[in-house]
């Protein structure tokens, strides 16, 4: 009876042990889908009118390399959209408009200098995009995010992002994105 106790004790401290390394740190691509919403795009200050949001085609994907336990890379799409009539750049929209975004992200994670956590990730990122609401026009970004795993493989992201247009355009402006998405390790 005691050989059976040791051994079960010997494999439920194997099985701990194997769970500890189930979310360490591995060279890895992730690739992500889920929605986003729109800030209201004002002019000169994406601060004001935090409470106007467009969801119109809110679709947004991602696939990132983190090459490193801090560091990783990201290139995202979203497409969003305005109605007629919503609240857009201090007026509204005067028709259906729709937004295009692409991004090029570098992201620091930086979770173990706060706590220990094998599920949540938290990060900054910061890069360069191309945004065409009205008219083309590029953007600095920068944000903060959270991610969730659920297991190795799967898990959830919130993240909000600043977007400063380089050449303000008349609907193409500063503005906040938030994407909520799913992530799948490849």
């Amino acid at each position: 009876m005691k050989k059976i106790l040791i051994c079960l004790f010997i494999s439920v401290i194997g099985v701990t042990a194997n769970a500890q390394r189930f979310y360490s740190f591995e060279q890895n691509w992730k690739a992500s889908v889920g929605l986003n919403t729109v800030g209201s795009l004002n002019t000169e200050n994406p601060f004001k009118r935090l409470g106007d949001y467009a969801f119109r085609f809110p679709l947004a994907v991602a696939i990132e390399h983190q090459w490193d336990k801090e560091f990783a890379a990201e290139f995202d799409i979203s497409l969003n959209g305005y109605k007629t009539g919503d609240p857009i750049n201090n007026g509204t929209a005067p028709e259906n408009l729709t937004y295009f975004s692409t991004n090029a992200n570098f992201k620091w994670y930086f979770t173990d200098y706060l706590f220990d956590s094998p599920r949540i990730d938290l990060f900054l990122s910061g890069g360069l995009g191309l945004l065409y609401v009205d008219d083309l026009t590029s953007t600095i970004n920068i944000g903060p995010g959270i991610q969730y795993w659920f297991n190795q493989d799967v898990g959830i992201r919130f993240q909000s992002t600043s977007k400063f247009a380089l050449d303000k355009k008349l609907y193409a402006n500063n503005h906040f994105q938030h994407s909520l998405m799913m992530m799948f390790r490849l």
